[in-house]
């Protein structure tokens, strides 16, 4: 009788968290099976966190080194979903994977076991396809079933705002936390007294008064009320009792947030007991309105967002006494005294996180990553892009047709493999013909898809040529730089005790 060394493979993904997929039931199912039926479990392999629709998981990829290795010879899964939920993929792991490593695999609540058939049935192929339908519809009802619940007024997010609390009769309303409700109340009068948000955080400051953050218990707290905390409970409409919708978008292909533009905010009113009275609100929003109007000034500085400090590894803030500002015809107006400076203001919010004074002046900063930019610019100039501009400007003119091309394929042989399928089910063609066409199916798939990654490349280089040669003809011409462009170029710099300065370029 063989002897089977398994793997079992145990994953969470973040849309399981409420469902019956935990890791321990998945482990507890599994390896329950495996002891009623004498298999040794030799290796586990855990991707907590990871969605089935991503193709590589840290656990996953290490158990398929092991099936390549020998070092196991079974898998055992609670559900093919758990292996993934791409068809191609599935297909790939249970048709050749496992099959062309002696793999038996075994889902124990589908009742799929490969035995000694080192085939797999038609239903985890299918399961696959159903599976991958089914991320993809359960995210567009999750966001109806949220939008239509909080168009109802219903709060349905993890954390409150400072100053409310969630209803312990009802966690989907928020009440009024009178703990701290009463600091909110002094900041808004405090500004409508002409008290700026420097002035109000200072005066918070100074009677103790813990930070929103730390009240709520959040990460990254920060110990000392700063002016953007304020402005952020000066602007925010729930405190007038008011639900803000549409401020994010869940992308499911990019598995993130994406920040909606302030003119597609959606304000549900009176959906919660207000702190503030809506005829207050209005007045702070008008006065912050036309003293940012007043004063807003577009700052020239050329190193946007890229100084961090070099013993926190925070982002540096810009400071600025008289910030130059830019005209309409792009002219610099204004002071121009070298006033403005970068701070890791980490230091003065949490010594034990960030124990050294970091301070630059923007000019010094300025001067000192152009003189280095320049060097590593010309430098390129002389010994990668002659070289290379010729290469990429060829492939730059041929690029879209083919990577049109590639895709077209691409699209015909995934066509073709689904009507083989069909025939497969029903019985038209042998298994064993399905596997040969199958493998040369994936095998045209994966070099058209190297190629169009190929190509891809190529106009990314292409692209960031032009943007260094720009450069180049900027800085022989002295014109104003771009900080675009110096995003493109600069990875971070990282600014140390005593102005030392190190830079990670992008090229």
């Amino acid at each position: 009788m063989k002897e089977y060394k398994a793997g079992i493979y145990l994953r969470l993904s973040k849309e399981d968290r409420e469902s019956n997929n935990s890791i321990d039931f998945q482990r507890e199912i599994t390896t329950k099976y495996a002891k009623e039926h004498n298999y040794t479990i030799v290796k586990e392999y855990v991707d907590n966190g990871f969605s089935g629709i991503l193709e590589s998981r840290p656990a996953l990829d290490k158990m398929i080194m092991d099936i390549v290795r020998k070092n196991i010879n079974m898998v055992i899964v609670k559900d093919t979903s758990r292996l993934t939920r791409d068809k191609n993929l599935t297909s790939y792991y249970t048709d050749i994977l496992f099959p062309d490593n002696d793999i038996r695999f075994i889902s124990v609540t589908e009742y799929i076991d490969t035995g000694e058939r080192y085939e797999i049935d038609d239903v985890v192929a299918l399961r696959g396809i159903v599976n991958q339908c089914y991320v993809e519809d359960i995210s567009k009802k999750v966001k109806a079933v949220k939008r239509s619940f909080k168009e109802q007024g219903h709060f349905i997010e993890g954390s409150v705002a400072y100053g409310y609390k969630k209803d312990k009769n009802d966690c989907h309303k928020l009440v009024i936390d009178e703990e701290v409700a009463e600091n909110v109340r002094y900041i808004f009068k405090a500004y409508l007294d002409g008290n700026g948000p420097m002035q109000i955080a200072n005066e918070l400051n100074n009677r103790n008064i813990i930070t929103a953050s730390q009240y709520l218990k959040r990460k990254n707290i920060g110990k000392r009320w700063t002016p953007s905390m304020i402005k952020r409970i000066l602007s925010s409409p729930i405190y007038a009792g008011n639900m803000v919708l549409n401020k994010y978008e869940n992308n499911l292909r990019l598995k993130k947030k994406i920040a909606n533009k302030v003119k597609d905010y959606r304000i549900l009113e009176n959906t919660h007991p207000a702190i503030i009275s809506q005829e207050d609100f209005n007045k702070v929003q008008q006065k912050r309105s036309s003293r940012t109007k007043k004063e807003r000034r577009t700052y020239y500085y050329l190193l946007k967002e890229l100084p961090v400090c070099m013993h926190c590894g925070r982002k540096m803030t810009y400071k600025s006494y008289h910030p130059m500002t830019i005209d309409e015809n792009g002219n610099i107006k204004g002071k121009q005294d070298n006033k403005a400076y970068f701070i890791c203001e980490q230091h003065n919010r949490d010594r034990e996180i960030c124990n050294v004074y970091n301070k630059i002046n923007e000019t010094a900063l300025n001067e000192i990553v152009l003189q280095k930019l320049s060097k590593r610019l010309k430098y390129i100039q002389l010994h990668q892009y002659a070289k290379d501009v010729k290469y990429l400007k060829e492939g730059q003119n041929k690029e879209l047709t083919e990577i049109k091309k590639c895709k077209n394929e691409i699209s015909k042989l995934e066509t073709n493999f689904r009507i083989l399928y069909e025939k497969k089910v029903e019985g038209i063609i042998r298994e064993k013909d399905f596997k040969i066409k199958y493998k040369e199916y994936t095998e045209k798939v994966s070099k058209l898809k190297e190629k169009v990654d190929r190509f891809e490349e190529i106009k990314t280089a292409y692209n960031l040529r032009n943007d260094v040669e720009r450069l180049i003809i900027e800085f022989e011409n002295c014109n104003n730089f771009d900080n675009n462009i110096m995003k493109k170029l600069i990875e971070k710099i990282e600014i140390g005790k005593n102005n030392k300065i190190d830079i990670t370029f992008k090229i």
